[in-house]
């Protein structure tokens, strides 16, 4: 009650503030620049554009702006200095942009310099199912930065058991992270189980993750991952991850793994970003104490599941050397071998470039661990290099891979197994002649060197420590240029391969032995017996396999195998050109130049399918930029489906199922998604033209790799753009060296019209725009005009329906979140400008659009004699439909179609000012009148030498239509006397005087004015000038004139008594007069 009445006792004072305020308000509404274009990221190709909401200069704005709004889109701009967390909770959905011009090179996140090392927090938290965003995806709005930070963290996403989800559409996000850091790992996100982290772009460089022991504030000890720690879902599509690397941990954190820029053991999904100059410096620390601890991954240590559809890895560095195993991964290192295969999960190696990465011990590009399963399908290694085992690849014992008509040539290693090598425990099965493509491969000791060539005869060169100098003294000659596999020299162990004489392409091969291991080589160490080789000539002084064998180099074969390949060039080429994933160039210093293995590996003949959009209206005519769903059975598509960790598809808040491209997922048996209907209890995958699974680059032309036989299903997720998306189900089915062939599939499971060359057909459609404008000036927009679409066939019209069987009605959409149009639906305005209209999805065919409602104050046409026609043809500008008129000649110029505004008219009466009411009696004849117009019909002033005065005069007859007429001029068309009409006057403002009064009466003195616009086009109402009343019912009087040597005689203010005064003067001088006449009279007779 006190402050309520302090605020009443201050009306005053508070006006005085309110005031003060709002002047404040103008002032900073100035200085706010209009709007900020953001790009959408999506469906990655076309960018929507979206304007903030809100704006935020410092923390206290931002923290304002995020509180004040469920859903906003604030542009920062200016440095924003965190004192504590931001949390986003309960569904906010919040986008942070930068302002183009208030930013400049970037505008920092970052923190108030009292809080960075005191309170080391995230500066945002988002959880409840909220969603933040960094960046709109083009350059002005992603100048977002955060940089140069020792300790804290961007953000934290989800945790446990809160979703939260965050996107990174771009900004710099560099040189954070350092040993006094107490945050953890992660310096941009840390993603917890149920997060969600996409980035689509940025730059992350030289970001670094602390190795020191002990728990951090974020709860867990440091693992390693200097931009992103993560056990949620994380997805790059984009991106340059540049120079990131770990920290070197002691014997109180053996438990570091590494991953110079990621650490991941929840979903990591990788479609793209360039991944460059990362390490790991992640040490492991005496193999039989810390047993199978991983260590390495220069760009990415991860487990649970891993799939790389794409992206680039080049000159990643795994540095550590302190011990013979469990270390390696120049680029990436899988697994965790003190964790079971519930926790390692799978990894999928389905594309990316994997290009001169580095490892000081075992896998040069990839290293997977223990109890593990992989699938290597597609993708190109090229130029890596190990300091021990696989100089592109390493899988670890206890593990499963497999590995998918693959080609490895011109690779090297040191001692064994030029192209691929097998552990003393390793196992090579080959399905179905789906051997690895070796030749052209090359073991020997000239190949046990640095990753630059030069001799290691000294355990550390340029501050790198490569160990176990020369060790390229010894094995002599070494063995096996394409294939080497060791003898099983521990007890109880087994290995073999099987040997395949033909490819996967269905050429015939030759292999002929190259040289022998010892029974007391390995492979592995750098000892004289682990790389010994028995005496034997290479590649000559062994049999040729001509057939079909396995190799099993235990039981009474005393030595291991080495093997080379004779293959034509014809071949050789057939194996290039027809690879999933290829291995070339890459070198191992001891064994596996392209591939090493202790685990069991699975060569595996997979298949394709191929199919191309086309046109129904000129088949030879590919369509660019559809997109498939594609579903397969258990026990088809690729070999990780086997692998038991396929998660469900998700979903969004309706229901509708969200699977993702690149990625497969389960579609569950209750699913509601109708779209879905066909596949569920399978596997499915979205696949873009030209996309992630797309392996033909031609547009409009797929090729779906690594599919293993079985029956599909596939069905248009997006149609091209400008065509109508295919409603059918198509299937096919892989028979093993078959081309599949697609068919139409029908509910009841039967497929039926086998699809010509595999071209799926798709009807185009077309689209029309127009607005509406002034026919005068053919320039001023119009709104609120209606229409119908009618089309037409023979030259017959036929109204477009709904529903209920009437004319559909074309509105104009004016807000742009209802603006949308669908095949189902295409009568809808999808263009959100006022005043102007798009159709789209028009089929093709000749269409008449006819007006049904006019914008207001302007003629609606006789849709009978006046439409506009338009066709939508198979050609380039069936987008952009010509309007014709009804001559279907006259081309509309720029489908701007014009209406005649509705002209209007004024009525005025003339009345004797002595009688009251409308009557006959009281109307005066024969007034003439001057008309001119003085504003134009946008209510400019018409300078005034360019007026033009119009005599207007009574029009006196029987008949209104024997008023005479004037086609240049408005003339009187009322034959009552003293009653006026114009008719048909333009739009604008108009003067109207008096210029001869009726006969007997005063002219009248006043200006009149009226207007006509869209809003006045019946009778206008006048006014006198420079009042704001209007004339009462347009009645306009006249004053009669008066005589004053005779009484006033009539009704009005002037009545008789007003003149006694003058009749008793007058009647007074006539007796003077007769008085004088008389007196005179008098004195003349009296004279005489």
């Amino acid at each position: 009650m006190k402050n309520g009445s302090s605020i009443q006792n201050n009306g005053g004072g508070d006006r005085f503030v309110a005031s003060l305020l709002a002047v404040v308000a103008l002032i900073v509404a100035s200085l706010i620049p209009p709007s900020v274009h953001v790009a959408k990221a999506d469906d990655g190709a076309s960018a929507a554009s979206v304007t903030p909401t809100a704006y935020a200069s410092n923390y206290g704005q931002l923290v304002n702006a995020i509180n004040g709004s469920q859903s906003a889109v604030i542009a920062i701009t200016g440095s924003i200095a965190f004192t504590r967390q931001i949390t986003l909770d309960q569904g906010k959905k919040i986008i942070l942009v930068s302002d183009a011009s208030a930013c400049g090179t970037a505008c920092e996140l970052t923190y108030a310099s009292a809080y960075a090392l005191v309170n080391n927090f995230s500066l945002f938290n988002v959880i409840g199912d909220s969603s933040l965003t960094f960046g709109g995806g083009t350059e002005d709005t992603n100048k977002l930065s955060f940089s140069n930070h020792s300790n804290g963290r961007l953000v934290q996403v989800g945790s446990a058991s809160d979703k939260g989800t965050v996107t990174i559409n771009g900004g710099t996000y560099n040189k954070n992270g350092g040993d006094s850091n107490t945050t953890g790992d992660g310096n941009i996100a840390y993603v917890f189980a149920n997060g969600n982290l996409t980035i689509n772009d940025g730059d992350f460089q030289n970001n670094y993750a602390s190795a020191a022991s002990g728990i951090t504030t974020i709860g867990v000890t440091r693992s390693g991952g200097a931009v992103v720690r993560s056990s949620g879902s994380v997805t790059i599509n984009g991106g340059t991850f540049y120079q990131n690397h770990t920290g070197q941990n002691g014997e109180d954190n053996v438990t570091f793994h590494g991953g110079g820029a990621i650490w991941s053991d929840g979903t990591l999904i990788v479609n793209g970003g360039l991944f460059s100059l990362n390490k790991s410096y992640a040490r492991h620390f005496e193999y039989k104490k810390s047993l199978k601890n991983p260590t390495g991954g220069g760009a990415i240590w991860a487990a649970g599941r891993l799939v790389v559809n794409g992206g680039r890895f080049q000159n990643n560095w795994q540095m550590d050397n302190n011990e013979l195993y469990a270390t390696g991964g120049g680029a990436i290192y899988f697994g965790d071998g003190m964790k079971n295969e519930d926790y390692n999960g799978s990894m999928v190696i389905n594309g990316g470039t994997f290009d001169s990465n580095r490892s000081m011990r075992d896998g040069g590009a990839i290293f997977m661990a223990w109890y593990c399963n992989a699938v290597f399908q597609q993708g190109t290694f090229v130029n890596n290099w190990s300091n021990r085992l696989g100089g592109a690849v390493y899988t670890e014992e206890e593990s499963t891979s497999y590995v998918t008509n693959a080609a490895a040539y011109e690779n090297h290693a040191g001692h064994f197994g030029g192209g691929l090598w097998l552990c003393p425990s390793g196992k090579g099965v080959t399905s179905e002649h789906g051997g690895m493509a070796l030749f052209a491969n090359e073991a020997n000791v000239k190949y046990d060197r640095t990753e630059t060539g030069a001799e290691i005869r000294q355990d550390t060169i340029d501050n790198k420590y490569y160990g176990y100098s020369g060790s390229q003294d010894r094995g002599v000659t070494g063995a096996g240029d394409d294939f080497s596999i060791m003898y099983p020299s521990k007890s109880g162990q087994t290995n073999y391969f099987q040997l395949s004489v033909e490819w996967f392409t269905g050429d015939t091969i030759t292999w002929h032995d190259d040289g022998q291991p010892t029974s007391k080589a390995n492979g592995y160490l750098y000892t004289a017996d682990a790389l010994s080789v028995n005496a034997m000539s290479r590649p000559d002084g062994g049999v040729g396999y001509t057939s079909d064998t396995t190799l099993d180099p235990g039981g009474s074969n005393d030595f291991g195998y080495g093997l080379k390949v004779t293959a034509s060039m014809p071949a050789q080429q057939n194996a290039i050109n027809q690879a999933f994933i290829t291995f070339t160039k890459n070198t191992a210093r001891l064994s596996g130049g392209a591939f090493g293995s202790n685990g069991v590996v699975d060569f595996v003949k997979v298949y394709d399918v191929n199919w191309s959009k086309v046109s129904s209206v000129g088949t030879s005519k590919n369509l660019a930029g559809s997109k498939w769903v594609l579903a397969a059975n258990a026990g088809s598509g690729p070999h990780n489906l086997d692998f038991g960790n396929v998660a469900n598809c998700s979903a969004d808040d309706s229901g509708s199922l969200t699977p993702s491209e690149g990625v497969w997922c389960f579609v569950p048996t209750d699913t509601t998604d109708s779209y879905y209907a066909a596949f569920k209890g399978k596997y499915v995958t979205i696949v873009s033209d030209n996309g992630i699974l797309d392996k033909n680059n031609a547009n409009g032309q797929f090729r779906v790799n690594g599919l293993r036989v079985g029956t599909y299903l596939m069905k248009e997720y997006q149609a091209p753009d400008w065509y109508e998306q295919s409603g059918k189900t198509y299937t096919f089915t892989i028979i093993a060296d078959t081309q599949a062939t697609i068919s139409v599939y029908e509910d009841d499971g039967k497929d039926t019209g086998a699809v010509n060359g595999n071209a799926i057909a798709n009807k185009p459609y077309g689209a029309v725009s127009w607005g509406k404008v002034d026919s005068t000036d053919g320039m001023t927009v119009l709104s609120g005009s209606e229409w119908k679409l009618q089309s037409v066939s023979d030259g017959n019209a036929q109204d477009i329906t709904g529903t209920d069987g009437k004319a559909i009605t074309i509105t104009d959409c004016i807000e742009a979140d209802k603006c949308s149009a669908s095949q189902d639906n295409p009568y809808q305005d999808v263009d959100s400008t006022k005043d102007s209209f798009k159709l789209t999805y028009l089929p093709l065919g000749t269409y008449r659009l006819v007006e049904t409602k006019a914008p207001d104050g302007y003629d609606l046409p006789d849709g009978a004699t006046v439409y506009y026609t338009f066709t939508i043809a198979e050609n380039d500008d069936r987008m952009n439909a010509k309007l014709y008129k009804a001559d279907d000649v006259t081309e509309v110029t720029e489908n701007k179609v014009p209406n005649d505004r509705t002209k209007g008219s004024v009525i005025w009466y003339k009345t004797d000012s002595t009688k009251d009411g409308y009557g006959d009696d009281a109307r005066l004849k024969g007034s003439e009148w001057s008309l001119t117009q003085t504003k134009d019909w946008k209510g400019s002033d018409i300078a005034t030498d360019k007026r033009t005065a119009i005599a207007v005069t009574d029009c006196i007859s029987d008949d209104d239509t024997k008023c005479p007429t004037d086609p240049q001029n408005p003339t009187d068309r009322d034959g009552k006397a003293g009653e006026f009409q114009l008719k048909d006057l333009d739009w604008g403002t108009y003067e109207l005087v008096e210029t001869k009064a009726p006969a007997g009466f005063r002219k009248s003195e006043t200006t009149y004015t009226f207007v006509i616009d869209k809003d006045h086009t019946g009778t206008a109402e006048i006014q006198i000038k420079n009042d704001a009343d209007p004339v009462t019912g347009n009645i306009i009087t006249n004053t009669p004139i008066t005589v004053s040597s005779l009484p006033f005689t009539g009704t009005g203010s002037q009545t008789p008594r007003m003149f006694l005064p003058y009749v008793l003067g007058t009647v007074g001088a006539g007796l003077a007069v007769g008085l004088g006449l008389h007196v005179a009279r008098r004195r003349m007779a009296r004279q005489g």
